[in-house]
């Protein structure tokens, strides 16, 4: 295994420059750096960061947030924020955000806090069905926990909502309202809790006795905009759907809207259900039945492990945290002229 001396001596530099490179610390010429990066790929060398860890801790936690991701200004993402710190720095740490970008994507970004040694550990969120980020992080032998599903076979702890139990509650109430036509609009499928939502809407639908029909599951962005192009395609369909499944409150509030523009009454006509209990939930017209997730208790819960990883204690299990369904006026039973409102 290669040595910071080997890369010092393949790079013709002292093993202090090969740290200030490494590390980010120190000031380089652009073409020493070169130099450097380039002999440490060629070795394969990889820090210690576990040795490092117990020389010297920063006790901070980093939250590496992908392009694009919801901001401080979106209710989830405040949620799940504020259970991280409270967590952290009821064990004395400190919780670190950092945006990722097209140019510096997360896991460069991640390399970097955790070389400079300003992180003792990750969080990463949105974890992916086959994550590169993970695998990339995990050669640097650094703490990491990712918010998705447990044993997700990606060789990270995980800590996640249970979205196989969610999608399927919120299905089966929307069958017991008496809708055989019930569509889904599911998260990105490169997400690791996409195939769980989807098994959930049909393994309800299976208990029922429902017939899958593909055309009734929609893959969607994340944005307003993109529930209401999914809600649109499915009102396109010969036979409508009466009821719709939205895989995020944000997704259902742009179903919303395009529910609104077809001049068709969420509540009476159809009936939709949401995921996330956001604010505004309680104060759409009609007011939205949704799943609570807890993001405040997720936020917790990865913050205790990731310091569990970092301090080398013992911790909990990978976990799937349930989520609670909140009916509101935007589901209803299924009325007879439904099927033949929605095909006008």
């Amino acid at each position: 295994m290669a040595t910071i001396k080997d890369v010092a001596e393949r790079a013709s530099v002292s093993t202090a420059t090969v740290s200030y490179v490494l590390n980010g610390t120190g000031t380089v010429t652009d073409a020493t750096r070169q130099r450097v990066l380039a002999a440490a790929a060629a070795l394969s060398y990889q820090p210690n960061h576990a040795a490092r860890s117990l020389r010297s801790r920063s006790r901070t936690l980093g939250l590496v947030l992908p392009p694009r991701a919801a901001r401080l200004s979106d209710p989830a993402m405040a949620d799940l924020v504020d259970g991280l710190a409270e967590a952290a720095a009821a064990r004395g740490y400190f919780l670190l955000l950092a945006n990722a970008s097209d140019e510096q994507p997360e896991e460069l970004l991640g390399e970097q806090l955790l070389r400079s040694g300003r992180v003792d550990g990750l969080v990463l969120l949105d974890l992916r069905a086959d994550d590169a980020r993970v695998r990339h992080l995990l050669t640097l032998g650094a703490p990491i926990i990712c918010a998705g599903p447990p044993q997700s076979s990606q060789g990270c702890p995980c800590v996640g909502l249970d979205s196989y139990g969610g999608a399927r509650a919120a299905t089966s109430h929307l069958l017991s309202l008496g809708h055989r036509l019930v569509a889904q609009i599911t998260p990105p499928s490169d997400l690791a809790e996409s195939e769980l939502f989807f098994q959930g809407y049909a393994d309800a639908l299976a208990e029922a006795g429902v017939e899958l029909d593909p055309s009734y599951t929609v893959e969607s962005g994340a944005t307003q905009d993109d529930g209401m192009a999914a809600m649109q395609e499915l009102l396109a369909l010969p036979e409508p759907p009466t009821a719709v499944f939205a895989a995020s409150d944000t997704l259902a509030f742009g179903a919303m809207h395009a529910l609104r523009d077809a001049g068709i009454e969420v509540g009476r006509a159809i009936s939709l259900v949401g995921c996330g209990d956001a604010p505004l939930a309680a104060h759409t017209h009609p007011p939205l039945t949704t799943l609570r997730a807890p993001r405040h208790a997720l936020g917790l819960a990865l913050a205790a492990r990731l310091i569990s990883q970092v301090e080398r204690q013992p911790s909990s299990p990978d976990a799937a945290l349930g989520m609670q369904l909140i009916v509101r006026r935007s589901t209803a039973p299924l009325r007879c002229d439904s099927t033949e409102t929605l095909r006008r």
